[in-house]
């Protein structure tokens, strides 16, 4: 789908929903009259836009296009198609001419890079050169190299493009002419081709890495190839290297070998390490950076000797990735006093975090009673989030949420949303062109003090715009204003949602917020899009199962559709892990093959299974899901419910192994 579309299928749901909802429009005849307008001359722009992108005729332009305050990027697009059309010299003139007016507006910036990419295919070096001095773009950057080239520039030229050639990722096929001379003038030795394959390795870039060394001499490159079979199927190449220790293999390559194993099979490198540290070539301090590998993937895979070989993991190669480990694993084996030890001995820093605080407080609990561990609860109690909750529940206090609103200055916002960039960012939102509007937003608040961006916040939410809203809150440092922070849009679908699926609307709208912060255009690198971040393939699925229309991939860009599949989905996982809302989350977060792994076979006390989640991202994604639940029960003025209710103990009873259903991607 074409991202216009993408752009036009929401605003055309919303005007229906408009025409069929007149009770939401203003009374008074002008303001009702001014809403018409805007929306015949913003759907006048869109279809103008289409049109351009589609490189089909149109119609003249009405004085209220001319006049809309983004007319300038139909003129953007226009001018970016022609590029496509009739690229020639008349046109750079006209864009030449549009840049310069616009200076560093955003409505330039794509257009400006793909007049530069234009200019650069046609070697127009005399307009390309002065106008991509500040060029970031890999495809730009090879073009000036060529550039320089071209015109003879070759001062330092050497150095600049052997410093591209290093660079241990693909570069644009731009760069072969100025790569070739480079080896012309014998500047790319085997010494440098080894560093930029080792660097190659070093990203875990297996595959270029081979590019790379097929330019080498055969002696130069055997041992970089090593390192790439360790990194593409490390178990065969270690069990060798482990059996003939006088084989040789350098110390980075089987540090990296040995830690992809450690993640794939934690087991087997447990096997194997006992062998590989006998080897008698280990440099000083990799032995501790083997042992380092070996003992976070079995951590990382809740295997029963992950604790011991956590605690063998040297001084030296302690770091706070280890140390929180440890204590994890001792929580998990339901050892306090290790847990205790262990956090008493972390760095001041590492100690200070809430997530230690609690669990000190929790082992202080275990091994010398819940009246001494009362006043570290209570430091921690007060916390708006989730350790402070489960800091609350030990000592069935009430939830502190420390809500104050921040300065509603109506004049303030008045005065900001007249600026011009602020005008086209409200046009730009209101088409649902969401990056454009973000870039004038960003461009115009770039040296707003904290005080200015809240009320900028105020006005976000004002216009409907949550994400923005929530953003810039959290770049002013504002976090007390909890209703400003959850809003509850989508309120129809939501209602219908939770009605189906029997899912507390709080629930759901806390996943959509952690999902997309409420963007219906959300789009992950996974392919999961919309408002709850299903993948297309899953919202098929779940369609079917609940006997729901069939679902193109553009619907999920429907929040009236979208909502409901996703809840549907977190139905699923629900009844899946047999009500346990703890695993649910995390299975819609990253699916049920890894949550079926990390299951215990005992009952064990939820903190503690989230705590010990191997996916950091989903750990933190389950932890804000439950703020976000309190905070929606807060904001409606309902009694926030209490996470010891949310969170029992997770039953061993209830793991069920993986099945075809699949993760949103969010």
């Amino acid at each position: 789908m074409s991202k216009l579309r993408r752009l036009i299928l929401p605003f055309l749901a919303t005007a229906s929903a408009a025409l069929a909802n007149p009770a939401g429009i203003a009374p008074a005849a002008e303001a009702s009259t001014a809403r018409a307008e805007g929306s015949d001359v913003r759907a006048e722009f869109l279809a103008a836009l289409q049109r351009s992108r589609l490189s089909e005729a149109g119609n003249e332009d009405s004085p209220g296009l001319r006049a809309y305050p983004i007319y300038d990027y139909l003129i953007a697009a226009r001018l970016r198609r022609d590029l496509q059309l009739k690229a020639g010299d008349e046109l750079d003139v006209a864009i030449d001419a549009f840049l310069q007016a616009h200076g560093k507006q955003p409505v330039g910036r794509t257009l400006r890079h793909d007049w530069l990419v234009s200019l650069g295919q046609r070697q127009r070096w005399d307009w390309f050169l002065s106008r991509s001095t500040d060029a970031t773009d890999p495809v730009l950057l090879c073009d000036r190299l060529e550039a320089r080239l071209q015109t003879g520039d070759t001062r330092a030229l050497g150095t600049d493009a052997l410093a591209r050639w290093n660079m241990p990722q693909p570069q644009p096929h731009e760069c072969d002419a100025v790569f070739a001379w480079l080896h012309q003038q014998g500047l790319t030795t085997p010494a440098l081709g080894a560093i930029r394959t080792r660097a190659a390795l070093a990203a875990e870039n297996s595959r270029l890495a081979r590019e790379f060394a097929a330019e080498l001499p055969p002696v130069t490159a055997a041992p970089l190839l090593q390192w790439a079979q360790l990194l593409e199927n490390p178990r065969p190449v270690l069990v060798t290297l482990a059996v003939n220790p006088s084989l040789p293999v350098e110390g980075d390559a089987l540090d990296a070998g040995l830690n992809r194993l450690a993640r794939g099979d934690p087991a087997a490198a447990l096997q194997l390490l006992p062998r590989l540290l006998a080897r008698a070539d280990l440099a000083p301090g990799l032995r501790g950076r083997l042992q380092r590998d070996v003992a976070l993937g079995a951590a990382y895979a809740r295997d029963p000797d992950a604790a011991a070989a956590l605690a063998a993991v040297p001084l030296e190669t302690t770091d706070d990735e280890v140390r929180q480990w440890r204590a994890r694993a001792a929580l998990w084996n339901g050892d306090f006093d290790q847990a205790l030890r262990t956090i008493e001995q972390m760095p001041t820093g590492l100690a200070a975090q809430t997530r230690w605080r609690y669990w000190r407080a929790r082992a202080v609990a275990a091994t010398r009673g819940e009246e001494t561990a009362a006043r570290l609860y209570s430091e921690v109690a007060g916390q708006r989030d989730y350790y402070g909750y489960l800091a609350a529940d030990r000592l069935h206090h009430a939830y502190s949420l420390n809500a104050q609103p921040s300065p509603d200055d109506q004049a303030a916002q008045a005065a900001l949303a007249a600026r011009p960039g602020m005008t086209r960012a409200r046009a730009l939102f209101e088409c649902n062109m969401w990056d454009e509007a973000v870039a004038e937003w960003a461009n115009e608040l770039t040296d707003a003090d904290s005080s200015l961006k809240v009320q900028a916040a105020h006005l976000a939410v004002s216009w409907g715009w949550y994400a923005q809203a929530i953003a810039t809150l959290a770049q002013s440092g504002e976090w007390d204003d909890v209703r400003l922070r959850y809003p509850r849009p989508y309120g129809d679908a939501v209602a219908d949602a939770s009605a189906r699926t029997q899912l507390p609307g709080d629930w759901i709208m806390a996943v959509m917020r952690q999902e997309s912060l409420f963007r219906i255009d959300a789009l992950s690198r996974a392919g999961a899009r919309g408002l709850m971040q299903l993948r297309p393939s899953t919202a098929m699925a779940v369609a079917r199962r609940w006997q729901l229309p069939a679902v193109p991939a553009d619907a999920l860009y429907d929040p009236t559709r979208a909502v409901v599949l996703g809840a549907a989905y977190l139905r699923e996982m629900l009844d899946h892990y047999g009500g346990q809302l703890g695993p649910a989350l995390a299975a819609y977060n990253a699916g049920t093959a890894p949550v079926a792994r990390w299951m215990p076979n005992r009952p064990m006390d939820a903190d503690i299974w989230i705590e010990n989640i191997a996916y950091g991202e989903t750990r933190d994604y389950l932890q804000r899901v439950f703020e976000h639940i309190i905070a929606y029960a807060w904001v409606r003025d309902a009694e926030p419910p209490r996470l010891v209710s949310l969170l029992p103990p997770i039953s061993p009873t209830a793991t069920v192994q993986a099945t075809s259903l699949s993760p949103s991607g969010g």
